[in-house]
């Protein structure tokens, strides 16, 4: 079985993150989607962070209509914080047998030196990025490790979970960035 996954913080989750797993469910025949909660996210301090089984809830009900999409908490299991390399020591126990598919999009190719056993991770999952309008590419010319990912062409999504909450915020709308079947749930959680 071909199993993409997709991690991160989902706070909250939005059409950008909907877009890159449809994408490339048809760009690789992915036979299943994971979307992966992280419990403590390790790069990211942010006081408007809802707790976790919140954001699991959210993403459950994001993904209701997408037969292929499944909501684990097998990134939310740990209270230390949450690294990508024992998620994927995790997802290798679980499907021994299948490919994995890193699922994410191209603002992480700069960063991933950052990460906690990056070239480990490099050797032991194919990452597959989604090419996003504002990444400056410039920055990558000096990278000697390009050749690991796997590109795929998405149509832009401008929207980021960063811009959902300022909106919120600043009582603007936010619809068309979040599936509607969460929206209300959205505004009303983040307005607390």
């Amino acid at each position: 079985m071909k199993i993409g996954f997709l991690g991160g913080s989902f706070n909250p989750i939005h059409t950008g993150h909907l877009a890159l797993a449809q994408t490339a469910t048809q760009a690789l025949e992915l036979d299943k989607v994971l979307f992966l909660p992280t419990g403590n996210h390790p790069l990211k301090k942010d006081n408007a962070f809802l707790p976790a089984e919140k954001r699991f809830q959210l993403v459950q009900k994001a993904i209701l209509s997408y037969p292929a999409f499944e909501a684990s908490k097998l990134d939310m299991e740990d209270t230390d914080l949450s690294y990508s390399a024992e998620l994927i020591k995790r997802l290798h126990k679980l499907y021994p047998e299948d490919e994995l598919y890193f699922l994410t999009g191209d603002d992480i190719i700069t960063e991933l030196p950052q990460w906690h056993n990056w070239e480990w991770l490099l050797q032991n999952v194919q990452f597959v990025v989604a090419k996003r309008p504002d990444t400056n590419r410039e920055k990558w010319q000096d990278l000697d490790y390009l050749e690991y990912f796997l590109f795929i062409d998405m149509k832009p999504q401008d929207v980021s979970s960063t811009e959902i909450r300022q909106k919120i915020k600043d009582n603007k709308s936010i619809s068309g960035l979040v599936p509607k079947i969460i929206e209300e749930e959205i505004v009303s959680l983040y307005t607390m």
